[in-house]
């Protein structure tokens, strides 16, 4: 548990050129009890002394923070890591790294020691230095409209069908010819069809806080617009399941965390990325025909998909209320 009443938390951040990157520059530079004290990118970060700083974020990819992590680790240091490097706590961490995201993992005992931070489902527990495995963005925005649903036992888990489409931004900003904009431009592009490396993520935790196995089909695809995600999730109601049972399970599962906003009708108003990029919340709507749900999760990739969600963790290791630094967010419209 960490005291700071006295004095602002000085924080680190690591790949701060990135979109997410420069996102979580944003809300640190705004958060009341933060002080921004060093910024890095991979030329300058051999310069970064752990021991100046009470939390370091990393944006970097997660080959480096595989790397980077557990050295910041040895000083006592926070960090929270917005890449995929520590969210595979599986039974062959190895494995797992090397199917899904080619890399030999150096550093297996830090991914099991690693909190998964998707907020409020995850909360980190508090100790002298922890890490936190920030979630990836397809995997917040399907958890979190997925996980009421299997803690509720509300749906039937082999029927589970998720199609997501995300912003150009959530590619990063290498330069690749496929996200050029003549390229996306008037196009829907489906890419990684049910190889996606957030879907042994979303698998792992939908068991792990769902308390259900599921193996669904999970499609990906690339929207041109610059940010946002919409996850639309489709399955079978268990029977005797209604509309009234999916609302109840998502207020009570939400009822203490304000950055989420459900609705029970799938309208214009309620699937809509102008009204949720720029924003640290989650929009879930929903609607039933029959025995059939039709769900639609909704949120801006750069923030609840990445640096806001860190944001939110940070707080938390720091008994924060879980909104500090995020309440000036609004809606691009």
């Amino acid at each position: 548990m960490h005291n700071y009443s006295l004095s602002k938390i000085q924080v680190a951040v690591v790949g701060g050129s990135g979109y997410s990157g420069q996102e979580l520059q944003r809300l640190l530079a705004k958060h009341p009890f933060v002080e921004l004290k060093g910024l890095f990118n991979s030329q300058t970060v051999a310069g970064l002394n752990p021991a100046d700083y009470q939390a370091v974020f990393l944006a970097t990819p997660a080959e480096v923070s595989a790397e980077l992590a557990p050295k910041i680790l040895e000083y006592g240091v926070d960090v929270i890591d917005l890449s995929g490097a520590f969210r595979l706590a599986t039974e062959n961490v190895q494995e797992s790294y090397q199917a899904w995201y080619g890399l030999n993992h150096p550093a297996v005992g830090w991914v099991k020691e690693a909190h998964y931070g998707l907020v409020p489902w995850a909360a980190p527990k508090i100790k002298d230095a922890i890490l936190i495995s920030n979630p990836g963005c397809y995997a917040s925005a399907i958890l979190m409209g997925l996980l009421p649903l299997l803690a509720n036992d509300l749906v039937l888990p082999d029927s589970i069908v998720i199609d997501a489409k995300s912003g150009t931004t959530g590619a990063g900003k290498k330069a690749v010819e496929s996200q050029l904009f003549s390229e996306v431009a008037g196009e829907c592009m489906p890419y990684k069809v049910g190889t996606h490396q957030h879907l042994p993520e979303i698998k792992l935790y939908a068991e792990r806080f769902g308390r259900l196995k599921i193996d669904p089909f999970l499609t990906t695809s690339l929207l041109p617009v610059r940010r946002g995600i919409i996850a639309g999730l489709y399955a079978k109601l268990q029977p005797g399941k209604q509309a009234g049972d999916v609302l109840q399970a998502f207020e009570t599962s939400y009822a203490n965390y304000p950055l989420v906003e459900v609705s029970a009708g799938v309208t214009r108003e309620s699937v809509s990325l102008k009204k949720v990029v720029g924003t640290a919340k989650t929009h879930i709507s929903f609607a039933v025909n029959g025995e059939k749900l039709y769900l639609f999760s909704c949120l801006d990739n750069l923030l609840k998909g990445a640096a806001s969600q860190a944001v939110e963790n940070f707080n938390l290791i720091n008994q924060f209320p879980v909104t500090t630094g995020l309440e000036h967010l609004e809606a691009m419209i």
